[in-house]
């Protein structure tokens, strides 16, 4: 795997992608729906947790072994906030 660096990095509860060619499928709980993260944005998705061309696929809860809800992700320059706890609106761009 040398040479083929991550398209995403993970740091506390933050996920920043890296490759902008490369989309990142966070596969949630059966409650949530999947969160598609590209370059331009973020969005829920029906994409169910498969392997893909071009598409990361990681499962939260490799990320995070406690119950946490919250995230952040930062992709095309804006940085977002997931909170899966607000299950009708979850993702909230931040402004600084």
């Amino acid at each position: 795997m040398l040479g083929n660096e991550e398209p995403f990095s993970v740091t506390g509860n933050t996920i920043l992608l890296r490759n902008d060619n490369k989309k990142l499928l966070l596969v949630t709980g059966d409650r949530y729906k999947n969160i598609l993260v590209s370059r331009s944005g973020v969005e829920m998705s029906e994409w169910n947790a498969e392997r893909r061309p071009g598409v990361r696929v990681i499962s939260l809860q490799e990320i995070f072994k406690r119950d946490k809800t919250y995230f952040f992700i930062r992709a095309g320059g804006i940085e977002y906030q997931i909170d899966l706890k607000f299950e009708e609106s979850p993702i909230t761009e931040m402004k600084f």
